[in-house]
């Protein structure tokens, strides 16, 4: 799943970006699954704290992906994120955990 810009366009565009990559393959919310994969790569502006984009790949990152939206739409820093709460276990939860 892709969400918003690419990391490369976001550097072209003068943006001062930071690029958090998680590798979540061994992450409990992939194991109690039986998935072996996943990573994320957020792109987060630093000077506003809002994401700008997201590339996810995953079972059931579709959750992940609709937290990500929403929080691009209304304008949420990742702080905000963080401060709120998903049921445990889920990919969901781990979305603090990737910021």
């Amino acid at each position: 799943v892709r969400i918003g810009m690419h990391e490369h366009d976001a550097k072209q565009s003068g943006l001062n970006i930071d690029v958090r990559f998680t590798d979540t393959s061994g992450w409990y919310s992939n194991y109690r699954i039986g998935e072996t994969a996943g990573a994320t790569k957020i792109l987060i502006d630093k000077n506003t704290d809002l994401i700008i984009g997201a590339h996810l790949f995953g079972h059931d990152y579709a959750e992940v992906a609709n937290t990500i939206s929403l929080a691009m739409k209304h304008g949420l820093t990742t702080k905000q994120i963080k401060s709120t709460t998903a049921t445990y276990p889920s990919t969901g939860s781990d979305l603090a955990s990737m910021l």
